[in-house]
């Protein structure tokens, strides 16, 4: 398993670095040519886009994800099961379209603040959201048929495509925050068709009723997770745009936000091959012992590159934006951490496997409340920090429930005594490395001397206890098997 891991999630890595990637490249166009009340109505499109996604899609494509891996389909249920879903969603969006449009003078309103939202960016935002949804759709059918090849390559053209694009509309027409979405609806559609290609053997024209019964019974309980997941994870800025009435906060705190995507990048790519394999051989018991040693070297190398980043953050800010936004740097290890958190959701697929998904919206309801309630508390005392500490707070709060809950349904085997050691240490030397000069005056180059050693000795102490032994994963990843 850690072989096909590791080559289907390095070839996802090396699409996502090569896609998302460009997209944080960009990061620098946006904070020199937007302005911050600008990136704040990117940011609260992408909030009002986000939820529209999450009740429209139904969530039908976690379903297809689910049964459409399995080994015991044949190709005409694989068939059945991909094109009801992918018809399906169709329908649903094109609903999504007709009551954003409806609804726009209020959803416009809502969304606004100190700077006024275009009813044209606005409907440019509904056709982004539309095109999308039928992409992604489409993307999971090739991601969980471990079609890894043909996953990689759609959502790198759509990706470059649009980024020329975007800078095109922007640079030559001017067309400031309308480029984005512009470029969106015109580049995503061609890369359907191609898809569509791809999956010219499962695709037909139908949508059946039994197949769309089975896939609701397992996707309908997630839509409110899905809901609950979008409060998680965007609640605070629209908490941070109503109590400080300014998008230009909004816009600093998500481009904070945005470098985490610098590890959602590596724990996404990974997500996509680990996902398919894990529907696919979960009923063979070794699963559960060569998941935990996964989880093992996750927890690894996941805390050395969450070292680095955030030990770095000002840096990366530096480097790669303007003067208005480096007072995110105090924001970034939070988000680094919480990305880190989220990890552990990978380790956690109890739930899904038993098919007790009604469970999860419940604990991610819970989760959300408690970042509602956070954020409320938080915000007014320690501004965008507080936002982000809420955050990290009741995301380490779902992800915990989750494993446990997962770890009696689906036991993966891990040295739990090593395992909590080592993130205790990291803990700690997270935490000062990241934050010793908010409180100690100490020079710029003894500081990253003393940050570039700490990460040294870090990686040290994992060799010395053995819970990072490369000789034994060279050894697993390139032993021959038996004939």
């Amino acid at each position: 398993m850690l072989k096909d891991l590791l080559k289907e999630g390095g070839l996802y890595t090396l699409a996502n670095l090569l896609t998302k990637g460009l997209s944080l490249l960009l990061l620098p166009f946006y904070a020199d040519y937007f302005t911050k009340a600008e990136y704040g109505i990117l940011a609260m499109l992408g909030i009002a886009g986000a939820l529209g996604a999450a009740v429209f899609s139904f969530q039908i494509y976690q379903g297809v994800g689910r049964f459409i891996s399995e080994k015991e389909q044949t190709l005409e249920e694989k068939q059945k099961i991909g094109s009801t879903g992918f018809w399906f969603t169709f329908l649903s969006y094109c609903g999504f379209l007709v009551i954003g449009i409806a609804f726009q003078d209020q959803i416009i309103a809502l969304l606004s603040e100190d700077e006024q939202i275009k009813t044209s960016t606005y409907l440019l935002s509904l056709g982004a959201i539309f095109v999308y949804g039928l992409f992604y759709a489409l993307s999971v059918q090739l991601k969980f048929l471990r079609m890894t090849k043909a996953f990689s390559v759609t959502t790198f053209l759509q990706a470059i495509l649009n980024i020329v694009l975007i800078l095109f509309l922007a640079l030559v027409m001017d067309l400031r925050i309308d480029s984005v979405y512009l470029a969106s609806i015109i580049i995503t559609p061609i890369m359907i068709a191609v898809q569509l290609y791809f999956l010219r053997d499962y695709f037909i024209l139908y949508l059946g009723k039994l197949e769309l019964k089975r896939l609701m019974n397992f996707s309908s309980p997630l839509i409110p997770a899905a809901i609950a997941y979008l409060f998680l994870n965007f609640i605070d800025r629209i908490f941070i745009k109503e109590i400080n009435s300014s998008l230009g906060d909004v816009g600093v705190y998500d481009m904070a936000f945005k470098f985490s995507s610098i590890l959602s990048i590596i724990l996404v790519s990974f997500q996509s091959a680990l996902a398919p394999l894990i529907y696919e051989q979960h009923q063979d018991e070794t699963v559960k012992t060569q998941l935990g040693r996964i989880f093992r070297l996750f927890v690894g190398v996941g805390s050395i590159g969450g070292l680095i980043l955030a030990y770095f953050s000002y840096e990366t800010l530096y480097l790669f934006t303007q003067p208005d936004y480096y007072e995110a740097s105090i924001l970034m290890p939070v988000f680094y951490l919480s990305v880190m958190v989220t990890g552990i959701g990978l380790f956690a697929p109890g739930l899904h496997i038993k098919n007790k998904t009604k469970y999860i919206p419940l604990i991610v309801i819970f989760s959300a409340l408690i970042n509602i309630c956070l954020n409320y508390l938080l915000i007014p005392i320690y501004g965008l920090l507080g936002a982000a500490i809420a955050t990290l707070i009741s995301v380490l709060c779902n992800n915990l429930i989750h494993f446990i809950v997962s770890q009696k349904l689906y036991h993966l085997v891990f040295p739990k005594g090593k395992t909590y050691l080592v993130l205790s240490i990291f803990m700690v030397l997270f935490f000062i490395g990241s934050y010793i000069d908010q409180f100690v005056s100490i020079d710029y180059p003894l500081l990253l001397v003393g940050k570039g050693l700490t990460i040294l000795l870090y990686v040290i102490f994992l060799v010395r206890i053995e819970f990072i032994n490369y000789s034994q994963i060279i050894n697993r990843l390139f032993k021959k098997k038996s004939a």
